[in-house]
């Protein structure tokens, strides 16, 4: 909900004189920490563990939160930034400890759990967030998200304390092979992710130029998320095996560039949407296991650390060159063209993950969960 506040609450944005170029800005700036902070974040996974790792990250994005309580410019980049470096640690920490906890086809539905969160705090932000708005004003708005950062800093002291762990740092560093596999993963899984936010983001743009009110703009895309949360679960039961999982990430990457594309020259926006999200919710268990077919156990802290650089780098790239070119043609419509694009861009960098962990023709497939 955090992340896509800026997207949920553009039209406003927009009347209080941001242009595209900043909001793209803004979308982007959550995410901007990440480069420099995922691989940090998971060295500090592996020392202090899951639980201190996600409270430490709970109490930044809780902060970022209160700083976005000013309407100053500078005060609402500095918000997403430190809101965005606890969220991107956040994600690390939690996407190991669930690795570490599930296995086999129970991996699959635990994986696309935690996938189906994101989309599930998108869509809360899409439909909760501007009728706050419109009756609070966009001050509102920002208090509805500090009261729910700290009630979700809260929740977490629930989760249960561990040992702190005892194996050498030497040895929670993966191979090259691995390491190239793991970051072509990530940039591969981070494009895909950052075409649906950018399509959350600049769709009630698109949708209020055509004549559409706030609301009504942000319900139409929130139709894509719903349908991504109701079938996520199918997703995480095919994510089962890496040989036919690369397959649904390939078909995936296709199918959505088709839909983006579709976007700008369609008056059938919630139907195109529905269909983006059910391309989302089928492959969205996929994306979050690929690093896990290519790392060790013993890898996963650091390793989740290099995939979620490479992640986050593709997220943080695409919605400020899509804002740029928006700005230019005067339009929102040209941000779903840029992300179609970037679809097609990353079925290569898939081709090349799937070189690096196929394992030889004699060797039994491997399943999630087990590398």
């Amino acid at each position: 909900m955090q992340f896509e506040s800026v997207g949920a609450l553009g039209p406003l944005l927009r009347a209080e004189g941001l242009d595209y170029a900043r909001l793209g800005i803004l979308v982007g700036a959550y995410l901007a920490p990440s480069v420099l902070v995922a691989l940090p974040g998971g060295i500090v996974v592996q020392r202090l563990g899951e639980r201190t790792t996600l409270l430490l990250c709970a109490a930044l994005m809780f902060a970022g939160a209160v700083v976005d309580l000013s309407s100053d410019w500078s005060a609402l980049l500095l918000a997403r930034i430190i809101a965005g470096t606890g969220g991107v640690v956040f994600t690390i920490a939690g996407t190991k400890m669930i690795a570490d906890m599930f296995a086999g086809r129970q991996f699959g539905l635990a994986m696309a759990a935690l996938a189906g969160s994101w989309p599930c705090g998108i869509a809360l932000a899409l439909i909760a967030l501007p009728p706050i708005a419109d009756k609070l004003g966009l001050i509102g708005a920002s208090v509805a998200l500090v009261i729910l950062t700290l009630m979700a800093l809260i929740l977490l002291f629930a989760l249960p304390k561990q040992a702190r762990p005892v194996a050498p740092l030497s040895a929670a560093f993966p191979s090259a092979a691995v390491t190239a596999a793991v970051a072509l993963a990530g940039f591969v899984g981070g494009t895909a992710n950052a075409t649906f936010a950018n399509a959350f983001a600049f769709g009630p743009l698109l949708l209020t130029e055509r004549g559409y009110t706030a609301e009504i703009a942000a319900s139409h895309v929130s139709v894509a998320l719903w349908v991504t949360i109701a079938t996520i679960p199918v997703g995480g039961a095919l994510a089962i095996r890496r040989g036919p999982g690369i397959w649904i990430a390939a078909a995936s990457l296709l199918l959505a560039a088709v839909g983006m594309a579709a976007v700008p020259v369609s008056d059938h926006d919630v139907l195109i949407f529905a269909g983006l999200g059910l391309v989302a919710g089928l492959s969205g268990a996929t994306f979050a296991s690929l690093p896990t077919w290519a790392l060790p156990v013993q890898a996963r802290a650091v390793g989740m650390g290099i995939f979620f650089s490479a992640f986050y780098g593709s997220m943080l790239a695409l919605p400020p060159i899509a804002g740029v070119f928006a700005h230019r043609a005067g339009s929102a419509g040209i941000a779903f063209d840029v992300a179609a694009v970037a679809l097609l861009v990353a079925m290569p960098l898939l081709g090349g993950f799937a070189a690096l962990v196929s394992p030889p023709r004699s060797a039994p497939a491997v399943e999630e969960g087990a590398a």
